[in-house]
């Protein structure tokens, strides 16, 4: 935090008063681009498996620009898991946003199943999945983007089969 401070040209005082530690400062900068609007600007039809393709294309491409400042946030909430709740949570507005138009077509007795989706969807369409591809698959960004991508698709290709409309 002295070091930002002195970046910033503020006092640490200052420094502190908006943000108590490096990883708060670290959360609030992570992801300052508003990534439901990116995906708004792209889609256009309502399939869903189109669409969640999309939301895991543009998640993965905000954390590889954002890299090291996520990774941060990410081993922070894995030290301390009290702070977890406090973390960005942009994957959930993405698959929202991508599943909404099926989702609408799906009855009320698909609800379990439709949250058993996104419950999966969430574990794929992450910062997390993405540092396993290039930490322990050893993949380029650009492809373990690309299976983000593919993962998802499938999931959700498979659920939309599976899943009864109305």
């Amino acid at each position: 935090m002295p070091a930002v401070a002195a970046v910033a040209r503020v006092s640490e005082a200052t420094a502190y008063r908006y943000f108590p530690d490096l990883v708060s400062l670290l959360r609030a900068a992570v992801m300052t681009d508003d990534l439901v609007a990116a995906l708004r600007s792209v889609t256009r039809g309502d399939d869903p498996v189109e669409r969640i393709g999309q939301a895991a294309e543009i998640l993965g491409q905000a954390t590889l620009r954002r890299q090291g400042a996520v990774r941060v946030v990410v081993a922070s909430t894995i030290a301390r898991p009290v702070t977890a709740k406090d973390r960005p949570a942009y994957r959930f507005g993405l698959i929202e946003h991508a599943l909404a138009p099926w989702i609408d077509r799906c009855g009320p007795a698909a609800q379990a199943d439709v949250d058993e989706l996104v419950r999966g969807l969430a574990v794929v369409v992450s910062a997390e999945a993405f540092f396993t591809l290039i930490d322990l698959c050893g993949l380029a960004p650009e492809a373990a983007i690309a299976s983000l991508v593919a993962t998802a698709q499938r999931m959700t290709a498979a659920a939309v089969a599976a899943i009864p409309t109305t």
